[in-house]
């Protein structure tokens, strides 16, 4: 099995300096990662290629980082490998896992995203198992696609799929997702998987890096502050009722935001809320006065979503019309293990 490394950063890629915070060092996690899985492992003939185009903490990602990240993976389509796994950091996994789920669309070979609580060197770090997690699933021939497998603070190793996975709680050292499965229930398929054909990534090598507007809803948010020169799209997230600040003639109403957005040809996109209808008079009103609705698509999905779409050239309703395709796509498949 030939298997793509990708080290960007974060805890898993970390060392503690001498004031004990840690800082990225992916020359120092490539060592521990390599030596780790050959001395558990000396009879695998898992061969890896190792890229290393980052090397920051996850929260310090910006999005020429994000552009970096794809055109190494786009750059893999000319000898495709049996599986990538990146390393990254927890902080912003399910931000980067949404985005490589719509910007990967259609990927032949699965993506999976690894990450840990705790340095490599650290006793207390699942990133090893994490690590072998991935490499096994790769060689039983995991399912395409982008996926994120972590071992909880229950001591189970879970395999979700990257669009679904939702941010790590505060404290927590447990990841969720809707349809998470224990990587126990993987079963080897019946037949061996056939050779991966060339992918066209050309969507990927683009110097586009598109300028994104997310905005987290909050009594008191005052829309005026927002300058949106410059920018593809405007996310905008909604309350646990799909509703968010309707009131008309105030810059505390979302209003004054669709009218700026449309004034200059900016999509504004609600999410999650429903296409069809809407359970209360202000979430009404807005989809009504041109906020694009998201159904299902909780709004860190629907952020990586968006940008994705929009760095692969996509604008205007054309960009709503790929988000929805790619979602609905990934969602109307089956949560299966293995093909």
């Amino acid at each position: 099995m030939r298997i793509a490394l990708i080290l960007t950063g974060g805890t898993i890629c970390s060392k503690a300096d001498a004031d004990g915070a840690r800082r990225s060092d992916v020359g120092n996690a490539l060592t521990l990662l390599e030596q780790h899985y050959r001395s558990a492992h000396p009879y695998s003939s898992v061969e890896f290629t190792v890229k290393t185009p980052l090397n920051k903490l996850s929260e310090d990602l910006m999005p020429e980082d994000w552009c970096k990240l794809l055109r190494t993976v786009a750059a893999l389509s000319e000898d495709m490998p049996d599986g990538i796994i990146i390393a990254h950091g927890t902080d912003t996994l399910e931000q980067t896992a949404a985005m490589l789920s719509a910007a990967l669309f259609g990927i032949p070979v699965p993506v999976l995203l690894v990450s840990a609580i705790a340095p490599l060197d650290d006793p207390q770090t699942n990133g090893h198992a994490n690590f072998e997690a991935a490499v096994r699933l790769i060689c039983r021939h995991l399912e395409p696609g982008v996926w994120a497998v972590f071992e909880n603070s229950d001591g189970c190793m879970y395999l979700h799929r990257g669009f679904e996975l939702e941010p790590c709680r505060h404290e927590s050292y447990s990841f969720f997702s809707k349809g998470m499965q224990p990587v126990s229930d993987v079963q080897n398929p019946p037949e061996k998987k056939a050779a991966c054909t060339k992918w066209q990534a050309a969507g990927l090598y683009t110097d586009i890096i598109p300028e994104v507007l997310r905005i987290e809803p909050y009594n008191g948010l005052c829309y005026d502050r927002f300058d949106l020169t410059g920018l593809s799209a405007v996310v905008h997230g909604t309350y646990h009722s799909e509703t968010a600040n309707a009131s008309l003639y105030s810059p505390y109403g979302m209003h004054s935001l669709l009218v700026r957005c449309q004034e200059n040809g900016i999509p504004c996109f609600l999410a999650p809320c429903s296409e069809a209808v809407q359970q209360y008079g202000s979430g009404y009103d807005l989809v009504q006065a041109g906020a694009i609705p998201l159904e299902g698509m909780p709004l860190h999905t629907a952020f990586g979503f968006v940008w994705a779409v929009c760095m692969q050239g996509y604008s205007g309703e054309k960009t709503a019309v790929r988000v929805r395709q790619i979602y609905q796509s990934l969602k109307s498949r089956c949560f299966r293990c293995c093909i």
